[in-house]
């Protein structure tokens, strides 16, 4: 399929492409500083839990043999935090640039209102904040971000981590997943899955196993954005309610609810950030948060929301902007070599599915 082969070429292409995505200009570089700044401020108020092999917080998880473990794994994990930060602070400023947005009810009185003019950029800024916010998992030093970072084309960015154990490290140090993240530049492109009559065989979904199936959201994508925030090994929320609580404290928790309403009128129990800031596992039940049945409702739509949000932002140019070498060639301005192009052959031989590909190729 294409869309799948766009990514195998984005593969070979420098890596500063990928850093150029997220450098979005801003109307002056003392925005940008100044945000970044605030965001560092704003980072500050609510200090970080102990980590685990830090003074006060428990030990380091390390049951692996010698070798699997990189030796640079902390100055590794902290370059990539501070990176997280910068970039955080770039959404925030666009965030505290965006003009007032406008509310149309074009259907008349009693139907839901949409975003008039700059929706759109509003729900790919949050979706950006929602990205890059390390405050998204129970130590706060983890974000969607850590294992999908521009410059390594959306996957896992330290060297060493990537040569020896592979999987990322999640918020409780060093508790690591099984596989490497995949890259999710063109993931909001994959379908749903679903049983392919003609080849017998399933297509779509996302993750290695495909169990983000898109059935419930109707986007694979979305779906795929909400495993990691409970994910033991990763983000390590106990509840997907967390999700909710975290963002009803964050700086941009009035954008969110500009662009998807007020769905904060929460009852909270006293002890949420103590449950929220504890990792995954701990618990008996995948619901600690004694939420009566109607702030639980609320809470999973935020959830959804959450999830919807960090697709919108995939969508973008920031994360999928359609220029590969294959996007080049497909619009005449550059060729493929014989080696690439046995392999477009191959894709487009096999491929059945033709949603994520143009009809003129289709022949």
């Amino acid at each position: 399929m294409v869309c799948e082969f766009r990514q195998l070429l984005r593969r070979t292409e420098p890596s500063s492409r990928h850093a150029q995505i997220v450098r979005r200009p801003l109307a002056t570089l003392a925005v940008t500083c100044c945000a970044a700044l605030v965001a560092t401020i704003g980072y500050a108020v609510r200090p970080a839990a102990p980590q685990s092999g830090q003074a006060g917080g428990p030990p380091n998880y390390n049951p692996y043999p010698p070798g699997i473990l990189p030796s640079d794994l902390d100055a590794e994990i902290a370059r990539v935090q501070a990176e997280m930060r910068t970039v955080f602070g770039r959404y925030l400023a666009q965030a505290q640039a965006l003009p007032p947005l406008t509310f149309s009810n074009t259907q008349g009185v009693g139907n839901p209102p949409t975003i008039a003019g700059s929706g759109y950029e509003a729900l790919r800024i949050l979706g950006g904040l929602l990205n890059y916010d390390q405050s998204m998992s129970p130590l706060r030093n983890v974000a969607c971000a850590s294992c999908h970072m521009p410059y390594a084309g959306f996957s896992g960015p330290i060297p060493s981590v990537n040569l020896t154990m592979v999987a990322y490290p999640g918020t409780f140090h060093f508790r690591a997943g099984k596989r490497t993240a995949q890259r999710y530049t063109y993931a909001p492109q994959f379908p749903q899955l679903r049983f392919n009559e003609t080849d017998q065989a399933f297509i779509g979904g996302e993750f290695w196993d495909a169990r983000a199936t898109g059935y419930r959201l109707q986007s694979a994508d979305a779906e795929q954005a909400q495993h990691p925030p409970v994910d033991t090994q990763e983000m390590g929320f106990p509840d997907t309610a967390c999700i909710a609580w975290r963002i009803s404290q964050a700086q941009y928790k009035s954008l969110f609810e500009q662009v998807w309403g007020p769905d904060f009128d929460i009852n909270w129990p006293a002890d949420t950030e103590q449950t929220c800031a504890t990792p995954g596992g701990n618990f008996p039940t995948a619901t600690p948060i004694a939420l009566n049945r109607n702030d639980r409702a609320k809470a999973n739509d935020i959830y959804d929301r959450w999830a919807q949000s960090i697709s919108a932002l995939e969508h973008t140019d920031d994360v999928s902007p359609f220029s590969s070498k294959f996007d080049a060639f497909l619009a005449g301005k550059a060729s493929l070599t014989p080696d690439e192009m046995a392999g477009y052959k191959l894709f487009a031989l096999r491929s059945v599915d033709l949603r994520c590909r143009p009809a003129a190729l289709a022949a």
